[in-house]
């Protein structure tokens, strides 16, 4: 949209919520807004006039949600009405095929192996609609898009920006209806677009009732960004955290005041002191490597725990955990919205109860700062210094996905054949997806073809429907899973394979994590839960140059049983113990060589 038109409106809605800002909605205005924006939505998704590009859905939603959220009901059905009729007889309908402009006719069928449960349109028949909307939205809900192609949905299932929608980078967050608009461009994308909805936990429609009043609340960039957050939080999904990667006041958002003056991580709802930031902070504190913090301040940590987990989208609580452990990032969560950096803790330690006192570290201190950004950028180095290929022994061969670069794969047939000869002269290869796959191909071809595994399906992966929205389709073709240039060997690989897994295996190490457990009979996954989504993540352009950020694509195991929030199963489950996490370098590989030698 042309930013002097975006200024314009702004100009326009200041002016008409000046007095607006300062009350709070009522019911039935909150009624109103949330049923205008659940027809909005079905306009944008499903309309043919909107499929091909002829409704602006920002400047229709913008034009008309303050009209529609004070109206009575006549007033409100007229509108709505008024709105449809003008799509109806749009212009570039006349553009259209006979068999394209006939779609509002066509009735919604089963077509080929879908994905349908998140259909479900009967909001359309609620009372707050007159008999005559209703029989326009139940035409509308009928049509199917028979053009292969989508003006608000992405034409390649794998592409993660989402189409045609606008970003307004300038927006200031003081604005009601481009507040809204954001509520209204994210909950319709779940809607539509994400597979698991019916997965979520609650109905999303309440959902939707929950957040109007936190969206009209909204009065600064900090509540801006707490209200998508709290949004990202309703979807239980773990792409979804990529939107705290954006946001600018986080610190405020999440009361980032101090930082602890040790590694840690969240086990068993305690909290696991790993190792000190330095000696010095070592030396000046009673605590030790080992210790489990299980109160701070008379609280438990359990109970501090479950109020964090709100502020961190997750398809489980695995992840959350991960998420509030101190991670690669250095970042420190779970050390969030305390009053004072001097705390009384509890600590477990050689089976005794111990309270101490914790002095934190401040976070505004250049100086104490300093000893946390030194600690970080050593962890970072160490991380980088990891092979991402290694024989362990004579016998074992060693790839973590983390680690391994698309520097690192065979370059020409020769290597490959070398590459190829050298794995299958293995008795056993083991495969560490603890960390996003680097280098795709090396699963996508390489390992294959070296082992000698042709194309296969090794998993159900649903698409949008780019034909009717809110429905996901089946890609069939082997050439959708691995390569189709992969060559069949007549002696394929049949040593041990084993797969190590745990809470940061994730997406695209879960999609290739089920691949390698279906090489062979030999093969084995060893570790603990996983991150449970997996299916390209999909980014819509929200106001202000945010991305809401949720998962696009559906993905299930071969039999239909599903992956999202679940994460993939292991075949024996292995948890690393206090004392494994403090002191071993990695008790799962040690767990995994142990399995081999048995």
């Amino acid at each position: 949209m042309d930013m002097k038109i975006v200024f314009i409106i702004m100009l326009i809605y200041t002016i008409s919520f000046s007095t607006a800002k300062a009350q709070s909605t009522t019911a039935e205005q909150q009624k109103n807004i949330a049923s205008f924006i659940q027809v909005w939505g079905l306009l944008k998704y499903h309309h043919p006039a909107s499929v091909i590009g002829g409704f602006d859905a920002d400047q229709v939603f913008m034009a008309n949600v303050e009209t529609l959220k004070n109206s009575d009901a006549t007033a409100f059905n007229d509108k709505l009405l008024q709105l449809i009729t003008a799509l109806n007889q749009s212009p570039v309908l006349a553009k259209l095929t006979d068999q394209v402009s006939s779609q509002q006719s066509t009735s919604v069928v089963v077509q080929g192996d879908q994905l349908r449960k998140n259909i479900n349109l009967s909001w359309v028949h609620k009372r707050i609609y007159s008999d005559e909307v209703q029989q326009q939205l139940i035409q509308i809900s009928a049509a199917r898009n028979w053009g292969g192609k989508h003006f608000y949905i992405p034409s390649l299932h794998y592409i993660a920006d989402i189409p045609n929608e606008s970003a307004y980078p300038d927006y200031q967050f003081d604005q009601p209806v481009f507040n809204l608009l954001s509520l209204a461009k994210a909950w319709n994308a779940i809607e539509y677009l994400f597979p698991y909805k019916y997965m979520i936990g609650k109905d999303w429609k309440i959902v939707l009732q929950e957040m109007i009043p936190v969206f009209m609340d909204i009065r600064n960039r900090a509540d801006y960004e707490k209200a998508i957050l709290l949004l990202e939080v309703a979807i239980n999904d773990t792409h979804a955290a990529g939107f705290v990667d954006e946001m600018k006041d986080k610190s405020a958002v999440l009361k980032l005041s101090y930082y602890p003056p040790f590694d840690y991580q969240v086990y068993d709802q305690k909290i696991l002191i790993k190792s000190f930031l330095n000696d010095s902070l070592a030396r000046g504190s009673g605590l030790l490597k080992g210790d489990l913090i299980i109160r701070i301040n008379g609280v438990k940590v359990e109970k501090m725990l479950v109020n964090r987990y709100q502020w961190h989208p997750a398809s489980n609580i695995a992840v959350k955990n991960r998420s509030l452990s101190m991670g690669i990032d250095g970042n420190a969560y779970f050390f969030a919205d305390l009053e004072s950096k001097s705390l009384q803790v509890q600590v477990l330690r050689d089976g005794k109860l111990i309270t101490l006192p914790l002095e934190l570290l401040d976070g505004g201190n250049a100086k104490d700062m300093a000893a946390a950004n030194f600690y970080v950028r050593s962890k970072i180095k160490k991380q980088e210094a990891i092979k991402g290929y290694e024989e362990l022994d004579e016998e074992t061969v060693l790839f973590r996905a983390g680690h391994f670069f698309d520097k690192d794969l065979p370059k020409g047939d020769g290597e490959l054949t070398s590459f190829s000869g050298r794995l299958k002269s293995k008795k056993a290869i083991i495969f560490d997806m603890r960390g996003y796959p680097e280098a795709p191909g090396l699963f996508y071809y390489f390992i294959p073809q070296a082992l000698g595994i042709p194309a296969f399906n090794f998993a159900r992966y649903y698409a949008a429907d780019l034909s009717y929205p809110g429905s996901f389709i089946y890609l069939s073709g082997a050439e959708h899973y691995l390569s189709k240039d992969i060559t069949k060997n007549p002696v394929p690989y049949r040593g041990k394979i084993v797969i190590l897994t745990d809470e940061n295996t994730q997406s695209m190490g879960e999609w290739y994590t089920l691949m390698l457990s279906q090489l062979n009979k030999n093969t084995v996954i060893i570790g603990s839960q996983t991150a449970g989504a997996d299916g390209d993540l999909k980014r819509l352009n929200l106001p202000g140059g945010y991305s809401f950020v949720f998962t696009g694509n559906g993905i299930f195991y071969p039999d239909g049983r599903e992956t999202q929030r679940i994460g993939i199963k292991p075949d024996r489950v292995f948890r690393p113990s206090a004392a494994d996490l403090v002191f071993k370098e990695d008790a799962l590989l040690e767990e995994a060589m142990q399995s081999l030698r048995e």
